[in-house]
C-alpha cells in the first residue's frame, strides 16, 4: 500500500463529507422530491469505505519564508523564477515583490499547460522552462500552495512555496523601515 498524501487526504476528505451530505439528503427526501433512478444512500453505506492509502507523484515543494525571498529578490537567481498567482487587478492595488512574475492561479489555473506559444501570447513572457524552480506565492498562503501542486501536476518538479506570501512580505518590509 502506498501513502496518502496532504492535498489527496483533503481531497478525499472533502468528497466523502459531500457525499456523507447528499446521501443524507436524499435518505431524508420523499420520493417524489427524488430524480428517477436515483438510490437512496445512508450515510453509514457511505463511510464504509476499505481502509486504503494513497501516494502522490508530485514531491513536496521547498518551503520559502521572509529571508530567502528577500535574498531572491534582492540577487536574482537565474535557476529560480518568484510566481505571484494573484490577480492583476491585486497586483494593481496592492504591489508585488521585486523580479516576480505574475500567472494569476484564479483565472488562469491551466496557464502552465500551454505551449511556449500560447503562453507567451496570453501572458507577454517567456513560459519558464520546468528545469527552473518556481517559487510560488500569493496574497496569504493558500493559492500558491495549490498552484505549486498544480505546477508539479504538469511537471514541474522544482517547486518552492513562499507560504507567508505577500501579507507576510509587507509585514517585514515595514518592520525593516
Amino acid at each position: 500500500m502506498a501513502s496518502i498524501g496532504r492535498s489527496s487526504a483533503r481531497s478525499l476528505l472533502r468528497q466523502t463529507i459531500m457525499i456523507a451530505q447528499h446521501a443524507r439528503f436524499y435518505s431524508v427526501a420523499s420520493s417524489r422530491n427524488m430524480p428517477p433512478n436515483r438510490p437512496v444512500l445512508k450515510a453509514s453505506q457511505i463511510t464504509r469505505f476499505p481502509f486504503a492509502r494513497f501516494e502522490s507523484t508530485v514531491s513536496p515543494p521547498k518551503q520559502y519564508v521572509y529571508e530567502d525571498i528577500k535574498k531572491l529578490a534582492e540577487n536574482p537567481d537565474p535557476e529560480k523564477i518568484l510566481v505571484d498567482v494573484r490577480e492583476p487587478a491585486e497586483l494593481a492595488q496592492e504591489g508585488f515583490i521585486p523580479t516576480a512574475i505574475n500567472i494569476p492561479y484564479k483565472s488562469s489555473p491551466q496557464a502552465l499547460s500551454l505551449s511556449e506559444d500560447a503562453f507567451e501570447e496570453k501572458f507577454g513572457f517567456a513560459k519558464p522552462s520546468k528545469d527552473k524552480e518556481l517559487v510560488f506565492y500569493c496574497l496569504g498562503g493558500v493559492r500558491c500552495n495549490y498552484a505549486q501542486e498544480l505546477a508539479g501536476e504538469f511537471g514541474y518538479e522544482k517547486r518552492g512555496n513562499y507560504s507567508g506570501s505577500w501579507e507576510d512580505w509587507v509585514e517585514n518590509e515595514q518592520a525593516a523601515k
